[in-house]
């Protein structure tokens, strides 16, 4: 077994980002040449693939008697016990899309806020967010902007056709009244994961979606992990003129068995 192999060597994606966990312990126990367990839920494989011929990786069902170290690769935010033997340590592919509906004028905080709150409720790591997806409209949202600009989150925009196309599991008559389509959170997550499995160079992209089909949080075959959920503040500050400014903002949250790395 080769003890010059390092945690710094894998070649993981650049997209991906480091989570919470005993880097130090797990990069010892790796350097020592010692059985590093991989629990790989979402993202691409294809890192796997260039690992040296010796190396003391193993995955789920393999020759687990002599674990010392174990490294999640998920969308999920693990709290480990800092009492553990075992060192961990987690990895976060960006597969989360945010869906986001909102009145005019909401700003920043209540929208971060509100995705703030549906990560820690359903235990999803925000390192794992790709992006936020929403109708066209909210296109020039300032609050919108300022936290997609200040966390470096793409924002996806579709037209109300294509949000009113797509099945939901909360519909709103009120809300196709209003902007034309009975959703725009939980359809605007939808339709931006489909964007990303559509595109073209991710066509021979081989990712690890077992654990992603088989996930509890996700029901049937559907891909949206957070149906909608709706945050309001009290007594919004009103805008010029006196009007009063947007106090309401819904969430739902979908998952893409490819990353992005954008």
């Amino acid at each position: 077994m080769s003890y010059e192999f390092t945690l710094d060597m894998l070649d993981i994606p650049c997209g991906w980002r480091r989570g919470e966990g005993d880097w130090t312990g797990v990069a010892a126990a790796l350097a020592r040449g010692e059985t590093v367990e991989v629990i790989q839920e979402v993202g691409s494989t294809l890192w796997q693939n260039s690992l040296p011929e010796k190396h003391s990786l193993y995955w789920e069902g393999g020759n687990l008697s002599t674990i010392k170290a174990r490294i999640w690769i998920s969308f999920t935010q693990r709290r480990f016990s800092p009492e553990s033997v075992l060192p961990k340590v987690q990895w976060h592919p960006r597969v989360l899309w945010i869906g986001i509906g909102c009145e005019r004028g909401t700003g920043r905080e209540l929208i971060e806020t509100a995705i703030q709150n549906v990560c820690r409720g359903y235990h999803l790591a925000e390192s794992a967010i790709a992006g936020i997806a929403t109708i066209d409209t909210k296109a020039g949202e300032v609050g919108l902007l300022e936290l997609c600009q200040a966390r470096n989150w793409p924002l996806k925009t579709f037209a109300a056709e294509i949000l009113s196309s797509v099945e939901v599991p909360n519909p709103s008559n009120i809300a196709a009244k209003a902007v034309g389509t009975p959703s725009v959170a939980e359809a605007a997550a939808l339709c931006a994961i489909e964007e990303i499995l559509t595109a073209d160079e991710h066509k021979d992209t081989q990712i690890s979606i077992h654990h992603l089909r088989s996930s509890a949080f996700i029901c049937g075959s559907s891909p949206l992990l957070v149906p909608k959920k709706i945050f309001r503040t009290q007594n919004p500050p009103p805008l010029q003129g006196g009007v009063r400014g947007g106090s309401a903002v819904t969430v739902a949250v979908a998952v893409s068995a490819i990353e992005y790395l954008g």
